[in-house]
């Protein structure tokens, strides 16, 4: 019995809360109006435009991983011919420092 009496005032107090009071532009007393809508509008664009961004540099960055990962594998196809053309190994050329530091750049997951 208690429950339902609170349950009823409440639906009473909500009930009063609706506006019936209006602003000089025809808007309820209360109502975001014309602004609120301006400002949900532009909100709205500039999500939709922030996704778009960060579709495009997720994208990017596949696509790099991909290049990435073909050039890696086409060192070590090319290293791997390499050194099955010379049996003794002597003549492989090494990479330098420069190139050493690029190459584990590139596999180093950013």
């Amino acid at each position: 019995m208690m429950i339902s009496t609170v349950l009823a005032e409440t639906m009473i107090v909500a009930a009063d809360a609706t506006p019936t009071e209006f602003a000089e532009d025809g808007t309820p007393i209360g109502s975001p109006g014309f602004l609120g809508f301006v400002v949900t509008f532009i909100l709205g664009i500039f999500i939709i435009l922030l996704m778009l961004d960060m579709s495009r540099r997720a994208r990017r960055m596949r696509y790099r991983n991909e290049y990435a990962m073909a050039r890696e594998a086409q060192e070590r196809a090319e290293a791997q011919r390499v050194a099955e053309a010379s049996p003794t190994g002597d003549d492989v050329p090494r990479p330098d420092t420069a190139e050493q530091g690029v190459a584990e750049h590139i596999r180093r997951a950013h």
